[in-house]
């Protein structure tokens, strides 16, 4: 088996623990019995695609979430709401991170949005005091709403093999949905799927042998 040189990471429920479900409802006690037909409506838009691919500016992307109801929602509140997901990252992945650069390339791939990146850079900075975490932590970060490609489309990793400069075959690849590992292994990225609520760095760990 080829030797690992690059790990890739996905962020949410990877790196930084999220309660997804936390936006369904809250959308359901914005929306009520508009519920149903008010997401239907922002899914056959592809209204959060766009936004995750750049496709919609933050602004575009807020109206369309507080609009799609009457009455309208405060802008406000749809950005609270959007970054409740939010837990925490535990400053021990921090130190893995660093602990991994000494021997390997690190990079991270995540499907984000700039509401949710701006963010995690403000709470990065008031919890942990880390101000550019992306150069400290990773040889480089793919944003999908920067590079406008998201996963699992096989063009979001090639695009990171291309600009990193690395092999696939010596690459791994670690996220919490499995059809994101699934087409990372089409490319030919080995990918090592990560159970959310577990620890990421025993899971590496175990699969480094580190």
């Amino acid at each position: 088996m080829q030797t690992v040189k690059n790990i890739i990471f996905d962020f949410g429920n990877v790196l930084f623990d999220l309660d997804l479900p936390k936006i369904e409802r809250g959308l359901r006690q914005f929306y009520g019995d508009q519920f149903e037909k008010a997401t239907g409506q922002l899914r056959e838009r592809q209204v959060f695609e766009l936004y995750e691919t750049g496709g919609l500016s933050s602004e575009e992307f807020v109206d369309a979430l507080r609009m799609a109801v009457t009455p309208h929602i405060a802008p406000e509140e749809v950005v609270n709401l959007w970054n409740s997901i939010f837990i925490e990252m535990p400053r021990h992945r921090f130190d893995m991170l660093l602990q991994l650069r000494q021997h390997y390339k690190v990079f991270m791939l995540s499907n984000i949005n700039e509401i949710h990146a701006d963010w995690i850079d403000a709470y990065l900075l008031r919890e942990h005091g880390i101000d550019g975490f992306q150069s400290i932590y990773f040889d480089a970060v793919y944003y999908s709403h920067l590079i406008r490609l998201r996963k699992p489309h096989l063009e979001a990793y090639e695009y990171v093999l291309s600009d990193a400069e690395i092999k696939p075959e010596e690459s791994v690849f670690i996220d919490d949905l499995m059809p994101n590992i699934e087409a990372a292994e089409k490319v030919g990225i080995r990918g090592l799927w990560h159970e959310p609520g577990t620890e990421v760095a025993e899971r590496l760990r175990d699969f480094l042998r580190y």
